[in-house]
């Protein structure tokens, strides 16, 4: 809840914060989120907005994301009153200068909460971008315009204001993109046909009054999976990925995933830093497990890169081993992978006591290294060393 004060009032806004290990500073995105369908059932006011999967997407890049609720919205105090109708029981106004003066009211709830938000000490101020989705989109794009200099990157998914229900629809959402336009870096739009709010039709003409007022930008458009609403783009992140990737690393920004390899059964490197897997030790590259000479170390290290290929890994650093190394609890898609390898009798455990139930189930299905005759890592290393 961050205090600030919007129209001589001081209120408190709800937040939502993701971020990834570490303490920053990171890239930053702060994503604005959109309405409640045609405004009529208070009882979606406060819910809170809360993408996940695209905040997920931006995380696993090294990202932190700061989803802000407006005034009214998500567990934020005061009224939420973004053009309503003098019956708020209708729902949201058609009426253009409600319409308008709703916007101005978020776009003031923006400006109040930015200063808090970028003063947090795990935001790199030099890498600030602004998104948003459906009305929060429109808001991204013209709230740039309001402080071109503070975002380097800006995301509209799915953006406008009024929907298509309403004759002014041109008009209002024509009015706001425009004063996007004194934003001069370019903007990525992302739009789904069959879209139930804004036809695609209706979102390239306000792309088009956007760019004839000087505003830069590409627009992109994509077929949802069937019996998803074009609305619903932002979940599929596997559609947009690419565009926004090369947005972003034209914009000297994080996009892609950092690679991670395998170096042995416990050991990754990922984007130039080299980890060891917390609580675990895994047998080396070269260990065998007698009579039969099962390749332990190989298996393990073959077990591991198996299960890092191609997918985005998120290690929280906990210390340095006598190595030098990072030692750190890592996880892919949500999978810690020092667990993994000891369930899977391919490491023990170690450290803390951290994965003793683990390992106890990898005894009991004689998984691994226990159903072979394996000196524990430690055991052979020291052999190793005495010439054995």
């Amino acid at each position: 809840m961050v205090p600030v004060t919007i129209d001589g009032e001081q209120v408190r806004l709800a937040t939502i914060t993701y971020k990834p290990p570490g303490n920053g500073p990171f890239p930053t995105l702060i994503f604005h989120h959109g309405s409640t369908g045609r405004g009529r059932d208070p009882a979606l006011f406060d819910r809170p907005d809360d993408p996940k999967a695209l905040a997920g997407w931006f995380t696993a890049r090294g990202w932190a994301v700061i989803l802000p609720s407006r005034r009214g919205r998500g567990g934020s105090e005061a009224t939420y009153d973004e053009g309503f109708e003098p019956d708020r029981a209708q729902g949201y106004s058609c009426d253009p200068a409600r319409a308008l003066a709703g916007a101005e009211r978020a776009l003031g709830d923006i400006d109040a909460i930015m200063p808090m938000l970028l003063a947090q000490p795990f935001v790199d101020r030099e890498r600030v971008a602004v998104g948003g989705v459906s009305r929060g989109g429109l808001l991204a794009v013209a709230w740039s315009g309001r402080q071109p200099a503070v975002p380097r990157a800006v995301v509209n998914f799915v953006g406008g204001w009024l929907s298509d229900r309403c004759p002014a629809i041109d008009d209002v959402n024509a009015e706001l993109f425009r004063r996007g336009s004194a934003f001069k870096r370019s903007t990525i739009w992302l739009y789904g046909y069959g879209d139930s709010f804004y036809s695609l039709r209706h979102s390239r003409r306000n792309f088009n009054a956007f760019g004839t007022a000087g505003g830069k930008g590409a627009f992109r458009e994509y077929v949802l999976p069937e019996g998803m609403d074009g609305h619903q783009l932002a979940a599929v992140p596997d559609l947009w990925t690419l565009a926004l990737e090369s947005y972003l690393a034209d914009h000297d920004l994080p996009a892609r995933i950092p690679e991670a390899v395998a170096i042995d059964g416990n050991t990754i490197k990922r984007d130039g830093v080299t980890y060891r897997l917390w609580g675990i030790d895994a047998p080396e590259l070269d260990q065998r497990c007698y009579p039969q000479g099962w390749r332990a170390g190989f298996v393990a290290a073959r077990a591991l890169a198996a299960m890092i290929e191609r997918r985005p890994v998120i290690c929280e650093p906990k210390g340095q081993d006598a190595h030098g190394r990072t030692v750190g609890l890592c996880r892919v898609e949500g999978r810690d992978l020092g667990a993994a390898m000891v369930v899977s009798g391919l490491a023990l455990a170690v450290d803390a006591g951290d994965y003793v139930e683990q390992e106890m189930q990898a005894m009991r299905a004689r998984v691994g290294m226990h159903g072979h005759a394996c000196l524990t890592p430690s055991e052979w290393r020291a052999q190793r060393r005495l010439g054995h």
